[in-house]
C-alpha cells in the first residue's frame, strides 16, 4: 500500500510539473496573431500573449507568405515589480531558427528581443517561436515586419513593352532627322 501512495504522490507531483511548462501555437489571423497586407507585397504583423501561467512556457506563430523575403521584428515585455505575478522573462527567441537578440534593461524590468533581416520563404510555413518563464500571469507584444525580395529580372510583358518603347522612340528620331543645307548668299 505504502508504494501504491508513493506511486500516486510521484504520478501527482509530474503531472504538476508538467502543466507548468505551456506550449501554445497561434496561426496568423488568430486572436494573437494579426498581419496587414501593405504596398509592394510588404506585410506587418502583430502578436502577443497575456495571461501566461506560473512556469516555462513556448507559443509558436505560424505563418505563410507568398513570395520570398526578408523579415524583423521585436517583441517586449516590461514589469513594475521584478518577480511578481506579471513578470516575464525571455529565454529565447527564434525567427525561422535565426534567435534573436534579447537586451534587458532596468535590472531585468524591460526585456526587448529584436532581429532584422531574416530569410523568409514563399509557400513554407515560417516560425516565430518565444521562450520564456512566467510568474504566474505574464504578458508580452511584439511587432513584425516583412519585405518582399524583388526579382531583378523584369516580367515578359514588360520586355515587351520595353522593347516596344525603344522602336517608338527610334522611329520618332528617325522621322525628325533634320537634313542640313548650307545658306546661300543674297
Amino acid at each position: 500500500m505504502k508504494n501504491l501512495v508513493a506511486l500516486a504522490l510521484a504520478a501527482a507531483a509530474a503531472t504538476g510539473a508538467a502543466s507548468s511548462a505551456a506550449a501554445a501555437t497561434f496561426p496568423v489571423g488568430s486572436r494573437n496573431f494579426t498581419a496587414t497586407e501593405g504596398a509592394g507585397g510588404s506585410f506587418s504583423g502583430a502578436f502577443f500573449n497575456r495571461g501566461i501561467r506560473a512556469g516555462t512556457f513556448t507559443d509558436t506563430f505560424i505563418f505563410t507568405l507568398p513570395m520570398d523575403g526578408l523579415g524583423s521584428g521585436t517583441v517586449t515585455t516590461s514589469v513594475t515589480d521584478l518577480g511578481s505575478v506579471s513578470d516575464v522573462d525571455f529565454t529565447s527567441v527564434f525567427i525561422n531558427g535565426v534567435a534573436a537578440q534579447i537586451t534587458r534593461t532596468a535590472g531585468g524590468a524591460f526585456e526587448v528581443a529584436f532581429v532584422n533581416n531574416v530569410p523568409i520563404v514563399a509557400g513554407q510555413l515560417n516560425r516565430l517561436v518565444v521562450n520564456g518563464l512566467s510568474r504566474g500571469n505574464g504578458a508580452y507584444g511584439g511587432q513584425a515586419t516583412f519585405t518582399p525580395i524583388n526579382s531583378a529580372v523584369p516580367e515578359p510583358a514588360t520586355w515587351a513593352m520595353m522593347i516596344m518603347g525603344f522602336g517608338v522612340v527610334g522611329y520618332a528620331m528617325r522621322r525628325r532627322r533634320v537634313v542640313f543645307r548650307p545658306r546661300q548668299a543674297i
